[in-house]
């Protein structure tokens, strides 16, 4: 009994030495930019590092680590004494920033140089906020000085999913991918512990879960035609 189980583990070993498209470790770095009309300039980003472990069949799990982050439209703040010449009070400004760990079990569907991706990945760490009040003086017709300014920092974890395309092979190891991004990473969580003296300074909020693109470089150190 004992040498036929030994050679049905053998034959196991044997099948996942054939279907296992990876043995070692990838690398890669990226961006992803978001587009959303809250934020300056319309979009906040994101880089990530990591590593695709292993791949078996369509089954290729990363690791990872990405930080991101963006600021809102600065927003003028009028005072209770409004007037027509000089109706401005201050200015609020107000960003985010977050660094999580990044666990992806990511699907492949396709053929060595062409994947089709779909990656639901999970994201846990640190979410930081920051707003500042600037003073408006009418003199020099222009803000000088932070009048008042807080900072949070919160626990996060989120999901986003993307679908995309790898296998931009310039070498066997070096190669690109593309994708489409869904994010739920919710900023409003810092924002909504602030406040400023200036009843009219109320903290804006606004959804970050978006949509974005993304790019990024693989690079494995160890390719060879046995890998």
């Amino acid at each position: 009994m004992a040498f036929i189980k030994l050679i049905l583990f053998s034959l196991l070993l044997l099948g996942i030495s054939k279907i296992q498209a990876q043995k070692h470790p990838v690398f890669y770095a990226g961006f992803e930019g978001y587009r959303h009309t809250d934020f300056e300039n319309n979009s906040f980003g994101k880089f990530s590092v990591g590593s695709q472990i292993y791949q078996i069949k369509f089954f290729a799990p990363e690791i990872g680590f990405d930080y991101g982050g963006g600021s809102l439209s600065e927003r003028t703040v009028f005072g209770d004494n409004f007037n027509i010449q000089d109706p401005r009070k201050g200015l609020l400004r107000q960003r985010f920033t977050y660094s999580v760990l990044t666990f992806n079990p990511k699907l492949k569907f396709g053929e060595e140089d062409a994947y089709i991706t779909f990656s639901p990945k999970y994201h846990i760490g640190r979410l930081k906020g920051e707003a500042a009040y600037l003073e408006y003086r009418g003199d020099n017709n222009r803000y000088i000085g932070v009048k008042e300014s807080e900072e949070a920092k919160f626990n996060t974890s989120f999901w986003s999913f993307a679908i995309g395309f790898e296998g931009l092979q310039i070498t066997a190891k070096y190669w690109f991918a593309l994708s489409l991004h869904y994010t739920l990473v919710d900023a409003n969580e810092v924002w909504n512990t602030m406040e400023f003296s200036a009843e009219d300074a109320f903290m804006q909020s606004a959804s970050t879960s978006t949509i974005g693109l993304g790019f990024r470089f693989y690079y494995n150190p160890f390719a060879s035609k046995n890998d």
